[in-house]
């Protein structure tokens, strides 16, 4: 079984969504720490060509003496400025009305904190686009172990074979030491894909919506995909 695992994510990029589509199960860190300046919180969408990046307010005082699922939002006025933003962004592009449609509900929740959005974000995700990975949140399994070991115990539990680390995993996960607790790590490499944009030059590394509103419901899977390593691939390599 391939399990993966990432932090939260609001408005993910495509790499995050490979890294589900890659997965039987996709674990939700939310039982980590928050960091700041980082994508769990914020991605961008473009407008007129320009790159603007979405951020959700949240709460930093103490932060490290915290988990992710206590992180809570500074407001509720970021909804309307973000909702106003992507509008006026994708009014025109040709799948508007579905996408918006679906979409605006994370900007009609009304919630405290920073997690009850990304998660229901990333429902709205699998549920849109039919994908079939089973999502489970890490504060679900009570993981005790830390670092290196966090990721061991978290595959365990789920009875993975094969646990996916995104690129930079290289520079910390010990291979020999994986392998020793019947685990193959796999390190994600991601090629970004073309697609339609509404704009004189492909901007990579948008947020999903942006892709969403451009392509067809149906084709967005294969183009996440595109020149990528897909699931049976990867089990036929490791299993």
């Amino acid at each position: 079984m391939i399990i993966s695992a990432h932090q939260p994510a609001y408005n993910p990029w495509l790499g995050f969504l490979h890294k589900i589509l890659l997965s039987d199960t996709f674990v939700v860190m939310d039982d980590v720490q928050f960091e700041k300046n980082s994508y769990i919180n914020r991605n961008k969408i473009l407008q007129n060509d320009n790159e603007i990046m979405l951020t959700i307010p949240v709460k930093t005082k103490d932060y490290k003496d915290k988990t992710l699922q206590e992180i809570e939002v500074l407001d509720d006025r970021w909804q309307i400025k973000h909702l106003k933003s992507i509008e006026q962004s994708y009014r025109k592009s040709k799948y508007f009305d579905i996408v918006f449609e679906n979409f605006k509900t994370i900007y009609e929740l009304k919630s405290k904190f920073l997690v009850d959005y990304t998660n229901s974000y990333l429902e709205l995700i699998v549920n849109y686009l039919q994908i079939d990975t089973k999502i489970v949140l890490a504060s679900d399994l009570r993981i005790r172990a830390k670092k290196l070991d966090y990721v061991i115990e978290l595959t365990q539990r789920l009875g993975g074979n094969i646990f996916i680390f995104g690129s930079q995993g290289k520079d910390y996960a010990d291979v020999d030491y994986i392998k020793e607790q019947n685990i193959i790590p796999y390190f994600q490499s991601y090629t970004h894909p073309l697609y339609k944009q509404e704009s004189k030059n492909f901007h990579p590394f948008m947020g999903v919506l942006d892709l969403l509103f451009n392509e067809k419901r149906e084709n967005v899977k294969d183009i996440i995909l595109n020149n990528n390593i897909q699931k049976d691939v990867l089990r036929k390599l490791y299993v």
